[in-house]
C-alpha cells in the first residue's frame, strides 16, 4: 500500500476522530485538524475526549508510529495527497441549514490547495452544497476540479460511538462528477474500508445520506405515534409491537423512544424539505419526537403525589457521553417550570455519573436513554426505596415493565406483585 499524506479536518470530533484513527491506523499519516485545543491536547497525549468504542488502543498505537499529528494550522492542508472535512453543519433559529462557515472554510483551504489533490467532503450538507463548493474552490484558486484536483462528496454514516467499527466495514458511497475523481476516492478509500464503494453523483450521495438519517428518524415518529394511540385505548404499546410482529414479515415498527433526538436526526430532515412543496411527513416526524417530553409530563401530573423526580440518561443516545440536543434536557426544563425536584443521573456524563444517592426516595424514574447500566431495575428501585415510585418506560427498555397493563407506566408495588423476586 502506498502511503498518502492525509489532512482531517474535524478531526477531533465525534465523529471525526474515529476516522481520523482509522486512517492513521491503516498506515497513512494522518495532520488531526481542529480548532478545539483542549481536545487537540488530550489527543495528542494519548487520551480521547469521549465514548468511543476501541479508540483508546488506536490511538496509542497510531502516536507510538508516529501516524498522527494534531493540530490547529490549516496551512498544513498543502503538505497533503488527500483534504478530508468532517464539520458538523447547523441550523438556524428558524431550522434552515447554515452552509456559510462551511463555505469560508473552502475558501480558507483554496489559499492552500494544490494541483493533484484529492478533497473529501465528508459532512452532512443540503443538497446542491457540493456544486458550490466546487465553484467556490475553482474561482478562487483558478484551477479545474476533476483536471488540476478531484472533489467529491461521501457522507458519513456510522453510529456514533462505534465509529472504528463501522468505518471499515460499511459500504461507500462516493457522490463523483467524473470517473478520475471516483477512482482517485475508491483507491484510497480500499487502504482502509472493507465495504463496497459505490458510484453516485454528488447530489446523489448528499440526498443518500440525509434519506438514511430519515427513514429512522420518520421511523420512530410512527413508532411514537403508536404508542400515544395504545394510551387512548389504555392499551399496552410493546404487547401490540412484539405480538404484531411474531413470525410475520410486513411489520417492521421499531419501539417508541422518550429521546428520539442527537446532532443529525433533529435537524437532517430540514435540509431535505427546505425547497420542497410537502414537508408534512418530516415536519410532523419532527414535532411527534420532539414533543415525548410534553406526554411524559402529562403522565407524571396525572399522578399528584410525585414530588421528586429522576431522569435516567442526559446523553442522546444510549453508551455514550454526547448530550447534545438531548430531550432530557427538554424534561429537565419542563419539570423545573412545573415546579418538581429533579435529580438527573448519567453514568457516561460525568456531572450525573454519582446519582447513587440522589434518587433516594424518588417519586418518580423516567427511563430517558436506555443505558446498558440501567438495566437491573431491581437495584435502581433498592437504591429509590420508595413502593409507590412511578417508572416510566417508553422505550420497553425493562422486562418488567412490558407485560403491565399500562402502557409504559408502573409503580414498583405493582412491578413486586407481578415478580418472585422483591423489586428492593
Amino acid at each position: 500500500m502506498q502511503q498518502s499524506t492525509v489532512a482531517v479536518i474535524g478531526a477531533a470530533g465525534h465523529v471525526g476522530l474515529g476516522l481520523t484513527l482509522t486512517i492513521a491506523d491503516a498506515g497513512h499519516f494522518v495532520y488531526g485538524i481542529d480548532v478545539n485545543q483542549s481536545a487537540i491536547d488530550k489527543i495528542s497525549s494519548g487520551q480521547v475526549p469521549f465514548v468511543e468504542d476501541g479508540a483508546e488502543a488506536v490511538l496509542r498505537r497510531v502516536l507510538e508510529y508516529s501516524r498522527l499529528s494534531m493540530t490547529a494550522d490549516l496551512s498544513v492542508v498543502s503538505r497533503c495527497d488527500v483534504i478530508i472535512i468532517i464539520l458538523g453543519t447547523p441550523i438556524d433559529e428558524n431550522l434552515n441549514p447554515v452552509v456559510a462557515p462551511l463555505l469560508q472554510l473552502f475558501e480558507q483551504i483554496a489559499v492552500h490547495l494544490c494541483k493533484g489533490q484529492l478533497l473529501i467532503l465528508r459532512s452532512t450538507v443540503s443538497p446542491g452544497c457540493t456544486d458550490i463548493i466546487r465553484e467556490t474552490l475553482e474561482k478562487s484558486t483558478g484551477m479545474q476540479a476533476g483536471t488540476d484536483f478531484h472533489v467529491v462528496f461521501a457522507p458519513e454514516r456510522v453510529v456514533q460511538g462505534r465509529s472504528l467499527i463501522e468505518t471499515k466495514t460499511l459500504p461507500q458511497l462516493i457522490g463523483a462528477y467524473d470517473s478520475p475523481s471516483y477512482e482517485r476516492a475508491a483507491a484510497f478509500f480500499k487502504t482502509f474500508v472493507t465495504g463496497k464503494c459505490l458510484r453516485l453523483s454528488p447530489v446523489e450521495a448528499e440526498l443518500a445520506k440525509l434519506m438514511c438519517n430519515m427513514a429512522r428518524y420518520v421511523s420512530f415518529a410512527l413508532a411514537n405515534e403508536f404508542f400515544l394511540i395504545a394510551d387512548e385505548y389504555d392499551a399496552n404499546i410493546h404487547n401490540i409491537l412484539d405480538a404484531a410482529s411474531y413470525e410475520y414479515p410486513r411489520f417492521k415498527v421499531p419501539s417508541p423512544g422518550a429521546n428520539v433526538s442527537g446532532p443529525c436526526l433533529f435537524k437532517d430532515g430540514f435540509f431535505l424539505v427546505e425547497h420542497f412543496p410537502f414537508p408534512d411527513l418530516i415536519s410532523t416526524s419532527f414535532k411527534i419526537n420532539e414533543n415525548m417530553p410534553v406526554q411524559i409530563l402529562k403522565k407524571i401530573r396525572s399522578c399528584r403525589s410525585i414530588r421528586k423526580v429522576g431522569i435516567l440518561g442526559m446523553s442522546f443516545k444510549s453508551g455514550i457521553d454526547d448530550t447534545r440536543y438531548s430531550l432530557s434536557f427538554k424534561l429537565k426544563k419542563l419539570l423545573l417550570a412545573n415546579g418538581y425536584e429533579i435529580v438527573c443521573a448519567d453514568p457516561h456524563v460525568p456531572r450525573f455519573a454519582d446519582f447513587g444517592s440522589a434518587i433516594a426516595g424518588c417519586d418518580c424514574l423516567v427511563l430517558m436513554t436506555p443505558h446498558s447500566e440501567f438495566a437491573n431495575l431491581s437495584d435502581l428501585l433498592r437504591q429509590v426505596s420508595n413502593e409507590e415510585c412511578l417508572l416510566i418506560d417508553i422505550w420497553g427498555f425493562w422486562p418488567e415493565m412490558r407485560g403491565t397493563s399500562r402502557n409504559g407506566m408502573a409503580t414498583a408495588a405493582e412491578l413486586m406483585q407481578t415478580s418472585s423476586e422483591p423489586a428492593y
